[in-house]
């Protein structure tokens, strides 16, 4: 009970006013963190079942809820990020919405409103790239989990964006918002990766400018892709992830297309 109190009353506290990753409760894979990673899973999973079952207006409704809860999130995240810790800073290397999984609040909206190409390059994002992502991060959330505990602001937000992620592309597929199914032509292959190529311009920007970062992973210079940037140069790591990336997007689809060639043989 004193646990729950001290992580309810630093809810909002910033990690470097905190204790040491190694004593504080919830931190990555300790028994709080496991047993409350399961319960929100089973939490998306009940939901998507549920939600798949319901009409196309009220997924609309639920997704543009997310949307607007997203956004909000995020730029509440960034401004605490930026005012809450020891030093008051802006920091654009880093605290930007250009990563792999940020896509997803923009490419949402087109889900939702977009005409028949548009909803499915943003469907399709969210199905590939973006449902990949969002699971690994859900499992695996080390960027935060690292150094907040699940029962916080930082866990809070991590665990509740990407496991929106997880459910939107869950829903999609499994009411028919969205299927992997009917790809006939060569070039609905590259359409999910189109929001992703949109973003990519922005992240590479600023990666390449003054500033310099890693959004996107496009220098490899971050985690444990760090050897592998050191040791080439960055135009090519760049050329590695764009294909990585493609790839990646038209991986779901392949299986369709590949069957449709054939049966048109």
């Amino acid at each position: 009970m004193d646990t729950l109190k001290f992580l309810l009353k630093n809810f909002f506290t910033h990690k470097d006013f905190l204790p040491s990753a190694d004593s504080l409760a919830g931190t990555l894979f300790t028994p709080l963190h496991i047993a409350f990673s399961i319960f929100c899973l089973a939490l998306v999973v009940v939901l998507s079942v549920y939600f798949s079952k319901r009409s196309v207006m009220t997924l609309k409704k639920v997704y543009t809820v997310i949307w607007i809860t997203a956004v909000v999130s995020e730029i509440a995240k960034i401004l605490w990020e930026t005012f809450c810790g020891a030093d008051v800073s802006f920091e654009l290397g880093g605290i930007l919405p250009l990563y792999p999984c940020s896509i997803f609040m923009y490419a949402l909206p087109f889900a939702i409103w977009g005409g028949e190409k548009v909803r499915f390059a943003a469907c399709g994002y969210v199905c590939s790239l973006g449902v990949l992502g969002g699971m690994i991060n859900f499992v695996y959330p080390a960027n935060v989990i690292s150094n907040y505990s699940c029962i916080s602001f930082a866990g809070f937000h991590t665990l509740f964006y990407h496991g929106v992620i997880v459910f939107c592309a869950a829903t999609m597929l499994l009411s028919g918002y969205h299927s992997y199914k009917g790809i006939k032509k060569w070039y609905q292959l590259l359409l999910p990766a189109a929001p992703f190529l949109v973003l990519s311009v922005v992240a590479n920007a600023v990666n390449f400018s003054p500033v310099g970062s890693d959004y996107m992973f496009f220098k490899l210079n971050s985690f444990f892709f760090a050897p592998i940037g050191a040791a080439l140069p960055d135009g090519l790591t760049v050329i590695m992830v764009y294909l990585i990336y493609l790839f990646i997007h038209a991986l779901p689809y392949l299986p369709s297309y590949i069957a449709n060639k054939l049966k048109k043989a």
